[in-house]
C-alpha cells in the first residue's frame, strides 16, 4: 500500500509539474505549442478530475488562441468541459468553464450567448473573490460592448477590469485593458485619455519584454522541453 500511495503522489506532483510549465508557457511569445505538449504530458500523469478539468479548460483556451484546432474537435473539448461536467463542489472550476464558454461563443459570434456566460461568470467570481477571473470576464463583455458600439458600458467594464488588474497585480490583465481603454478612448475622441493608457501599455510592454528575456535565458526555462523522461538530475536544484 505504502508503494502505490508514493507513486500516486509521484505522478500527482508530475502531472502538477507539467500543468504549472504549460500555464508558464502560455505567457510567452509564440510559445503555445509547448503550453500544449506540457498539458498533453500532465494528463498522462493524473486521474483526478479536478485536476483533468483545469488542464482541458487552459487546452481550450489555447487552442482558440491558436486558431488551428479543426473547428469540430474544439468543439468536442468545449463540450467536455461545460460548466454541468465540472467536478461537484468546484466552484472555481465552473465559474471558469463559464468563461471559457462566454469566450468561445464570442469568437463564433453568438453574441447574446457569450454575454449570458460571462454575466454568470461575474456572479460565481465574484462570490469567490476570484479577482482575476472576474477582470477577465469584464474585459470579455467590454470587447462585446465594442463589437455594438456601446461605447459607455464598454469603457465602464474595462476600467472596472484595469482597476482589478491593478490591485491584484496581474501584467496580462493590465495590458489588455490598458490596450482596449485605448482603443475605446480614441473611439470617442477621448485622446487625452487614449493617450495615457496608450503610454501605460508602452510603458507595461516594455517592462514585460524585459521580464521575458531575463526568463528566457535562465536554467528554468529548459524545463519546458521535459515532457517524457523522468525529472532532469541538473534541475534537482531548482525545486
Amino acid at each position: 500500500k505504502a508503494v502505490v500511495s508514493t507513486q500516486s503522489t509521484g505522478k500527482h506532483h508530475r502531472s502538477s509539474l507539467h500543468a504549472t510549465l504549460g500555464l508558464y508557457a502560455m505567457v510567452l511569445p509564440d510559445s503555445l505549442d509547448n503550453a500544449l505538449a506540457q498539458f498533453n504530458a500532465a494528463l498522462q500523469y493524473t486521474s483526478e478530475p479536478e485536476l483533468i478539468a483545469f488542464i482541458k479548460l487552459n487546452t481550450a483556451i489555447v487552442h482558440m488562441k491558436q486558431g488551428l484546432l479543426p473547428g469540430e474537435q474544439l468543439r468536442s473539448l468545449l463540450e467536455s468541459v461545460e460548466p454541468g461536467k465540472m467536478p461537484a463542489k468546484c466552484h472555481s472550476l465552473k465559474a471558469s468553464s463559464y468563461c471559457v464558454q462566454g469566450m468561445a461563443a464570442l469568437m463564433e459570434g453568438r453574441i447574446p450567448d457569450a454575454k449570458r456566460k460571462l454575466r454568470e461568470t461575474v456572479v460565481m467570481a465574484n462570490k469567490a473573490d476570484l479577482n482575476k477571473l472576474t477582470s477577465c470576464s469584464f474585459l470579455l463583455l467590454s470587447a462585446i460592448f465594442l463589437k455594438l458600439l456601446n461605447y459607455n458600458d464598454a469603457i465602464e467594464m474595462a476600467k472596472s477590469a484595469h482597476d482589478i488588474a491593478n490591485r491584484i497585480p496581474d501584467s496580462g490583465l493590465q495590458l489588455w485593458s490598458c490596450e482596449l481603454l485605448g482603443t475605446l478612448y480614441t473611439c470617442t475622441e477621448q485622446e487625452e485619455n487614449a493617450t495615457r493608457y496608450r503610454a501605460t501599455l508602452t510603458e507595461l510592454s516594455k517592462k514585460l519584454e524585459e521580464d521575458v528575456a531575463v526568463t528566457v535565458n535562465s536554467q528554468e526555462h529548459g524545463l519546458l522541453q521535459w515532457l517524457d523522461s523522468e525529472f532532469p538530475a541538473s534541475s534537482l536544484s531548482m525545486v
